[in-house]
C-alpha cells in the first residue's frame, strides 16, 4: 500500500509539470500498452499519442484516448479522453473528458467533462461536467449539470440534483440538493414556531432551496399529566403564489419520548403538513393549514396505547404489539425567514 501511495504522489507531482493543454497535433495509435511510463510500446513520446486502447499494467502517461484504457494503478492523460475508462486506484485527465470514467478510489478530471463518473472515493472535476457523478464524495469547481449521488456533494453551481448525507452549493438557484445537511450559500434559512392538536408547541429549523428543504423538528406536549417530546428530521419545500402568498409541503417523521423515558420503544408521529404562509414583511409570515398525521407506537400508559392526545381517529390498527392512528389535524403559527 505505500508502494502504492508513493506512485500515486509521483504521478501526481509530475502532471503539476506537464502540459495541461491537449496537443492538436498528437499521433494516433489503435493500442499501446505499457507495464509503467516509460516501458511501454509508446515508450518516452506516449504522451504524444492517443490511442484507441490503452492498456497500463501498473500506471500509464498517454497523450489521450478515443475508445477505451484500462490500468491496474493509475491512467494519466494530458489530452482528450473520449470512451471508456477503467482503474483500479486513479484515472487523471488534464484534457476535455467524455464518457464512462470507473475507478477504485478516485476521478480527477481539470478540463471540461460529460458523462458517467464513479469511482470508491472521490470524483474531482476542476470545470464544467454534466452526466451523473457516484462516489463517496462528488466536488465540482465549476458548474455541474446533472446528478450527483454521494455521503458529501460539492458543486459551485448546481443545474440538477445532489442526494447524500452533506451537500454543499455556492449557487443553488437552479438546483436541488436532497439530504440531511443541504447548506447553500444565500439559500433557505427558516425558524417555524407552531402549534397544533397532538404536539402543542413545535420549533422547525429549514435549510436549503425554496424548491426542497430539510427539516430538523423539536416538539413539547403533554400526556397524563407528564411531559412528551417530539424530535424528527424531515423534507419540504415552498411553492411560490403571488409576492406575498406561499404553500409549504412537509413530509417529517419524529419520534414521541414520554415522560423522559429516551429508551422508549417505536413511538413514531408521521406527518405531512400543507401550510398557507403570507408574508407580513420580507422576513416574517404567518401560516395556517391542515396535516395528516399517521401515528405508530409501541406504548401502552395505563393499559392502552400511545402517549399522544389523539382527538379522534379515522382509522386504527392493532397488530403484533403496536397500533396505528391516523387523523387529520391543524397547523398554526409563525415564521422567521433569516
Amino acid at each position: 500500500m505505500k508502494n502504492l501511495n508513493l506512485v500515486s504522489i509521483l504521478v501526481l507531482l509530475m502532471s503539476i509539470n506537464l502540459v495541461a493543454q491537449e496537443n492538436a497535433s498528437l499521433k494516433t495509435r489503435k493500442v499501446q500498452v505499457t507495464f509503467a511510463y516509460p516501458i511501454g510500446s509508446n515508450g518516452m513520446s506516449a504522451m504524444e499519442y492517443s490511442n484507441n486502447f490503452s492498456f497500463n499494467i501498473l500506471y500509464g502517461l498517454n497523450g489521450g484516448v478515443n475508445g477505451a484504457e484500462i490500468g491496474s494503478i493509475l491512467n494519466y492523460n494530458k489530452g482528450k479522453v473520449k470512451g471508456f475508462q477503467l482503474s483500479g486506484v486513479s484515472n487523471i485527465n488534464t484534457g476535455y473528458s467524455e464518457g464512462f470514467l470507473l475507478s477504485g478510489v478516485s476521478n480527477i478530471c481539470m478540463d471540461s467533462t460529460s458523462g458517467l463518473f464513479v469511482s470508491g472515493v472521490l470524483n474531482y472535476l476542476n470545470y464544467n461536467a454534466k452526466g451523473f457523478q457516484l462516489a463517496t464524495v462528488n466536488i465540482d469547481a465549476n458548474e455541474f449539470r446533472g446528478f450527483q449521488l454521494g455521503v458529501f456533494n460539492f458543486a459551485k453551481k448546481l443545474k440538477g440534483v445532489q442526494l447524500g448525507v452533506i451537500n454543499y452549493l455556492n449557487d443553488g438557484a437552479e438546483g436541488l440538493p436532497i439530504g440531511i445537511f443541504s447548506i447553500v450559500r444565500n439559500g433557505h434559512f427558516e425558524f417555524e414556531l407552531t402549534g397544533g392538536e397532538a404536539i402543542y408547541s413545535n420549533l422547525n429549523y429549514k435549510m436549503g432551496v425554496e424548491r426542497v428543504y430539510t427539516i430538523y423538528k423539536a416538539g413539547f406536549s403533554a400526556y397524563k399529566n407528564n411531559p412528551v417530546y417530539g424530535f424528527g428530521l424531515g423534507f419540504g419545500g415552498n411553492i411560490s403564489i403571488s409576492g406575498r402568498q406561499k404553500i409549504s409541503i412537509d413530509l417529517s417523521a419524529s419520534q414521541i419520548v414520554y415522560n423522559n423515558d429516551w429508551e422508549s420503544n417505536l413511538n413514531m408521529l408521521n406527518k405531512a403538513d400543507f401550510n398557507y404562509k403570507y408574508s407580513v414583511s420580507d422576513k416574517f409570515f404567518l401560516l395556517i393549514g391542515p396535516s395528516f398525521n399517521v401515528y405508530v407506537t409501541e406504548e401502552k400508559v395505563d393499559g392502552e396505547y400511545g402517549t399522544l392526545n389523539i382527538p379522534y381517529s379515522i382509522y386504527t390498527n392493532e397488530w403484533s404489539g403496536r397500533k396505528l392512528f391516523m387523523w387529520f389535524g391543524l397547523n398554526a403559527g409563525l415564521a422567521l425567514k433569516l
